[in-house]
């Protein structure tokens, strides 16, 4: 029984900002992170159809960057997907589940396994980044052809979990719901006008939300475990809907959650737990930097947002338009990995090539007709040897990788200096005509691009390439 309520009177604004959050909630999600973290945990489904399914993770922070890497279990497998049928035939819609003071719960279970997708073609590593203000996500990272990436602020999906303040949410239905305590949408819509209470449960402190005259989150919080959430429950017109419990260990300085337990209703058994086997924050050993690359994105994966289609450039996102100019006009196709791809099962990836080489004959051609020059042509000054080639000989001297990794550095470099060089010769008008009208601005834009795709396309794909070969595992002799 929740008794000596006070409230605060805390009306959120129509943006609901966290400055106006009662000190208790904004401690716990504003709280100072660590600039680089690696945290490996597990999830484990309990009840339902994926019962026994323990999903590893492993979770890594770099400033303000944030990669989840979902590996799936022993086999890579993730919780069962479902796909719609036919359209217009009855099985187009999926059942939909029925909510019921136990939670969700669908409604046909026979009718349901008609939909179910083999584990086996939903097997891999789903990455998902927070990234220069966006989230990335790549659901099959070991086959990067397309991806999802949306505004931070806008997103509903495929947000990494925030590991710190996960004691703040009373569910987890991942990949599924964006909000800061992961309550379904469309039951936490309202949320930015709550009202919040202060009281005690137990002999411990607890604080309120209630909105749209029907739902009430409350937290626990404990003050011998550094003012954490130890308990979170949601309920809908006094129903008792989801709650879940987190207990901490202390690392150092701080007090992180060791274990969290969810549950649905009253019940008293949880349906799904998560479980944190190592967190380590600030180590000299941690990734100092994360980008689309390390979360397995390719030069030419191709990402859906709310802008359309744009492509993974190696060091930016690009439009689609300037991608295939490049590819068509430059002779700078994409990842030989994304071209087999594409290719796959329709052709071979030599086919697919001589396919993109016929169409840059004919798109030269017609260029020609219409602008009557030929920017391709355009040479880089000549020099007794390369820059990009002599640091690539010195990188493969310094770490001595078996041939393979040899064989794949030396693929790195020939596709950063072909990105490099299509760049070159796309952009030497107008650089130099930047220079001639000494345009101090867009002389930095045209070289910060040959920067980008140093630093980012060459020197990051290299040092991923040596983090890998350390991590792979070693054969039997």
């Amino acid at each position: 029984m929740i008794a000596g309520w006070v409230l605060l009177g805390v009306i959120l604004g129509p943006t609901g900002p966290r400055d106006q959050y009662p000190p208790r909630l904004r401690t716990v999600l504003d709280s100072q992170r660590a600039t680089t973290s690696q945290v490996e945990w597990t999830a484990t489904w309990i009840g339902g159809r994926d019962a026994g399914l323990v999903e590893r993770y492993v979770t890594r922070k770099a400033g303000d960057a944030l990669w989840e890497s979902n590996l799936g279990d022993e086999n890579r497998y993730h919780p069962t997907g479902y796909r719609a049928g036919p359209r217009g035939s009855p099985e187009e819609e999926l059942p939909q589940p029925e909510i019921t003071k136990d939670g969700p719960r669908i409604m046909d279970e026979e009718r349901l396994r008609k939909y179910e997708i083999p584990k086996e073609e939903l097997a891999g590593t789903r990455n998902s980044l927070i990234y220069d203000a966006q989230a990335w996500h790549l659901s099959y990272a070991e086959r990067p052809l397309t991806g999802i990436v949306q505004p931070l602020e806008t997103t509903r999906a495929w947000l990494p979990v925030d590991l710190p303040s996960i004691g703040l949410a009373p569910c987890w239905l991942h990949d599924l719901d964006a909000n800061p305590f992961h309550v379904p949408n469309q039951q936490f819509e309202g949320f930015d006008s709550a009202t919040f209470r202060e009281g005690r449960e137990n002999g411990l402190p607890t604080l309120s939300a209630e909105w749209g005259g029907s739902s009430r989150l409350t937290w626990r919080f404990d003050d011998r475990q550094g003012g954490k959430p130890v308990r979170a429950a949601f309920e809908r017109d006094g129903v008792p809907m989801y709650s879940s419990e987190t207990e901490y260990e202390r690392i150092g300085e701080r007090w992180f959650p060791k274990s969290v337990r969810f549950y649905q209703g009253d019940s008293a058994s949880p349906y799904k737990m998560i479980d944190i086997q190592r967190a380590t924050f600030d180590e000299p050993w941690h990734m100092q930097e994360i980008t689309p690359t390390d979360i397995g994105a390719l030069y030419g994966t191709q990402f859906s947002g709310p802008d359309g289609v744009k492509m993974w450039g190696g060091a930016d996102l690009i439009p689609d338009k300037e991608f295939w100019d490049l590819v068509e006009l430059y002779d700078v196709p994409p990842d030989p990995r994304i071209t087999e791809m594409i290719a796959a099962p329709q052709q071979t990836a030599d086919q697919l090539q001589e396919s993109w080489h016929r169409r840059m004959v004919w798109r030269r051609e017609e260029y020609r007709k219409k602008y009557g020059e030929e920017p391709w042509l355009v040479k880089a000054s000549p020099k007794e040897k390369d820059e990009w080639d002599v640091y690539v000989e010195k990188f493969l001297g310094e770490h001595k990788l078996p041939e393979p990794g040899v064989k794949r550095a030396n693929e790195i470099r020939d596709q950063a200096k072909k990105l490099r060089d299509g760049y070159r010769r796309k952009n030497a008008a107008e650089l130099r005509k930047a220079k001639a009208e000494n345009d101090s601005r867009k002389v930095a834009h045209f070289e910060g691009i040959e920067k980008n795709i140093f630093d980012r396309v060459l020197v990051r794909s290299l040092e991923k390439l040596v983090h890998d070969e350390k991590d792979a595992p070693k054969k039997e002799p």
